[in-house]
């Protein structure tokens, strides 16, 4: 009875669950501050306009540059999705998050120690800034994907906003 009262006032302040909120909701509500962390330790900058999402051609992240080596962090807490080498990507590692989103960090230095299945707390190293795969300069490919998650059936959305939220916090 307890629960049900909790959860009806969460929704009527507009803090339901995510399995709750729309497709709509989930891509626009932020992440709670208390689990999330900027995914690079140190010094960056963003890259122009085709390095954005969206940024012609079809790019479904932003990429943000950092000296190789520099760590990377987990942006929020959650579970090791996959942790793999693709040709393009390069090593990468996707975090599904208690919120239902999926964030995917590409062209990591080297392989991840982290596992499928592992979980992370927000600021846990997942790997360092790289260039592996299709990479051109050292940096972080930062994406986020809507629930039920990357390639599963969610879609990307542009990260820079939770990005830009989580450097100011």
């Amino acid at each position: 009875m307890r629960r049900a009262i909790l959860l009806t006032a969460a929704c009527l302040l507009g803090h339901a669950p995510t399995a709750f909120a729309t497709p709509a909701q989930q891509a626009l509500a932020p992440e709670s501050a208390p689990t999330t962390s900027f995914p690079i330790d140190g010094a960056h900058r963003y890259g122009g306009p085709v390095t954005r999402f969206g940024g012609g051609r079809g790019h479904q992240g932003t990429d943000v540059f950092a000296d190789c080596g520099t760590r990377l962090r987990a942006a929020a807490a959650g579970r090791v999705r996959d942790a793999k080498f693709h040709g393009s990507a390069g090593h990468y590692v996707v975090i599904s998050t208690a919120s239902g989103r999926d964030h995917v960090y590409a062209h990591l230095r080297i392989p991840s120690r982290l596992k499928a299945g592992d979980r992370v707390a927000a600021g846990d190293t997942i790997g360092s800034v790289g260039d592996s795969g299709n990479a051109w300069d050292c940096h972080l490919h930062f994406e986020t994907w809507t629930a039920p998650g990357w390639y599963a059936g969610g879609r990307p959305v542009d990260p820079l906003p939770l990005l830009k939220s989580l450097r100011a916090g």
